[in-house]
């Protein structure tokens, strides 16, 4: 019996706007990305979706985001997006389902004033800039360090695993342990917390380039291990001079700051604040 056509598949939703990513898809495998025009189809959120963020444990961990960015974009491999990207989509799922107003809360930092604003979704989507193929630092060594940004997966692991360990700490703090016990506990939880962040460091480097000298030609390193094992090894000032680009490169693709006047009588202080992309209350799940 040939299976037989749902007449409703034409009332399905559709894409409610196109957007070009900030990666252009260079550092991930992004099918749903147009060919022609470069730009991803953004659909808005089903009910599914909305019960999907409502779900504490599962945004915690990130598989409310990933099958929610997945629904909404055709994305298979969420976890290996940018970070950028998904703020953008984010900001887009955002403004394909609910409209164009985005309204934040600041503190004005002249008179602790909280304000309330109303912001323009597609001014702030018109602010997209595509992000380069890569970046570099050059470090005192000598050694050129090339750059990608975080991954979502990074980014979500790093954040899970900050939660995890301070409620972990909170919890040795308020339990009645012998001192030896919560020392060990707090060393623990240091160690796992660096080993994470050089592993989360090492998957940001592309590669390493050591420059010519008189006695040898240039030298580039790809090798995941080996840039592992040097990451691990550096010097606490080549590991910060790293993760402050990494932090600029984190931050680009899209104006995060908002221009806020205050409201409060008397102050009218001008002041700039960052719009958060936090999924847990970006969403207008009120209703």
């Amino acid at each position: 019996m040939a299976k037989s056509t749902n007449p409703l598949q034409g009332y399905l939703r559709n894409p409610k706007l196109y957007i070009l990513l900030p990666s252009g898809g260079k550092f991930s495998n992004i099918e749903s990305i147009s060919d022609i025009s470069k730009e991803l189809p953004i659909y808005p959120l089903t009910s599914m979706d909305e019960t999907m963020l409502r779900n504490p444990d599962a945004l915690l961990n990130g598989e409310s985001m990933v099958k929610v960015i997945s629904s909404c974009t055709g994305i298979k491999d969420v976890y290996e997006l940018t970070s950028n990207d998904v703020d953008v989509i984010l900001l887009a799922i955002r403004f394909a389902t609910y409209g164009n107003e985005l309204e934040i809360s600041s503190s004005c930092p002249e008179c602790n004033n909280t304000n309330d604003e109303v912001l323009d979704i597609e001014t702030i989507l018109e602010t997209i800039t595509v992000l380069n193929d890569h970046y570099s630092v050059t470090l005192e060594s000598n050694l050129v360090c090339h750059l990608k940004p975080y991954t979502f997966k990074d980014a979500q692991q790093a954040a899970l695993a900050a939660f995890r360990e301070t409620s972990e700490l909170n919890n040795l703090i308020n339990e009645e342990t012998d001192e030896l016990t919560r020392l060990t506990s707090f060393n623990k939880s240091f160690l796992a917390m660096a080993e994470l962040n050089i592993n989360i460091l090492s998957n940001a480097v592309i590669k390493v380039i050591i420059p010519a000298t008189d006695e040898a030609d240039e030298i580039i390193v790809k090798n995941k291990k080996h840039i592992s094992e040097w990451v691990r090894g550096i010097s606490k000032t080549e590991a910060d001079k790293i993760i402050n680009e990494l932090n600029i490169i984190n931050d680009l693709g899209i104006d995060r700051m908002a221009a806020i006047t205050c409201s409060a009588e008397g102050c009218a202080h001008a002041y700039e604040t960052k719009i958060e992309f936090n999924p847990s209350n970006f969403f207008d799940l009120s209703s």
